[in-house]
């Protein structure tokens, strides 16, 4: 085994129960402080994957190991407590009454004493730069401002690895940037899942191709957008 990965997938393949493939022989390593992009058409199997990072759902065969242990029922808790998936849609992850209620769920779960509660929820609300939003109804934010607060109930957990899907979808100009500044600053070990390439190439130094359920290139980011065969050949447009 090889423990100098945050994150390593090993021959991971993966059919739903309508018998669909989504993922085949998918074998992927990414490392301590990575900033790593995935991409590819939609139905490429990219969801599929960041699923199988904490355990949602299980391979069919093949391995997944984060921070050195391997995913299985006996390590499914641990394994969680270091993944932080962040999804697409705030809405899926924001159903307290409070922004307060809705970072503090997590560390609550986890037992911890109230005193490390609050610490805990203050220190991501401040990691996200929300913290006068601490009392407010999650509900009546704007879409930048939950997917932050969504960043933060994660953030709460103390995770090494964040797995995010579609971070800057449905953003104005503004709050994109401010999303991409804000992700740059964190220090967890990455994979974000996106169709937004302008932000591939400021933010991610590394990109892998997903198509059909397989991994099509790894590469540089600038060497895989400067690939405009690459790109042509699996939907994916600058």
């Amino acid at each position: 085994m090889n423990t100098g990965f945050t994150a390593e997938i090993e021959h991971l393949s993966f059919a739903y129960g309508d018998g669909h493939q989504a993922l085949r022989d998918v074998s992927l390593g990414i490392r301590p402080g990575e900033k790593v992009a995935l991409v590819g058409p939609n139905g490429a199997g990219k969801s599929t994957l960041m699923l199988h990072l904490n355990g949602i759902l299980r391979p069919n065969s093949g391995a997944v190991r984060v921070g050195g242990l391997t995913l299985d029922d006996k390590t499914v808790g641990r394994v969680r407590a270091r993944v932080g998936l962040v999804f697409q849609d705030p809405d899926d992850q924001l159903f307290s009454p409070t922004v307060f209620d809705d970072v503090a769920f997590g560390p609550i779960y986890q037992g911890l004493a109230e005193r490390e509660v609050r610490a805990r929820v203050a220190r991501a609300l401040a990691d996200v730069h929300m913290q006068e939003y601490i009392d407010r109804v999650s509900h009546h934010l704007s879409v930048g401002e939950k997917k932050r607060i969504a960043i933060a109930t994660v953030l709460a957990m103390e995770p090494e690895f964040l797995v995010l899907d579609e971070p800057t979808a449905g953003l104005d100009p503004r709050a994109r940037r401010g999303l991409i500044t804000l992700l740059r600053a964190l220090p967890q070990t990455m994979l974000i899942s996106t169709h937004d390439l302008r932000m591939v190439a400021e933010l991610l130094p590394r990109t892998v191709v997903m198509d059909g359920g397989r991994i099509m290139a790894d590469r540089p980011t600038a060497e895989a957008l400067a690939d405009a065969a690459l790109l042509a050949a699996h939907g994916l447009e600058l």
